[in-house]
């Protein structure tokens, strides 16, 4: 693909752009990067699930037993 081939920029290609970079900003916040945080926390226990069940249920059993 040649650059003769590719439309020239309008007005409303700026806007659009202008706009999608103006959500981008806006995306890459604290929030997001929290987001981003948890969902990676999510997958990586998903897919450990029966393993992190056990271990849980390990730990709630050991601290049950020290406070008998």
């Amino acid at each position: 693909m040649s650059a003769k081939s590719l439309p020239p920029f309008s007005g409303l290609g700026r806007t659009q752009l202008a706009e999608h970079l103006r959500q981008c900003a806006q995306c890459s916040g604290f929030s997001h990067r929290v987001a981003c945080a948890a969902e990676s926390v999510h997958h990586f226990l998903a897919q450990r699930f029966v393993t992190t069940l056990t271990v849980v249920t390990v730990l709630a059993l050991a601290s049950a037993w020290c406070l008998f």
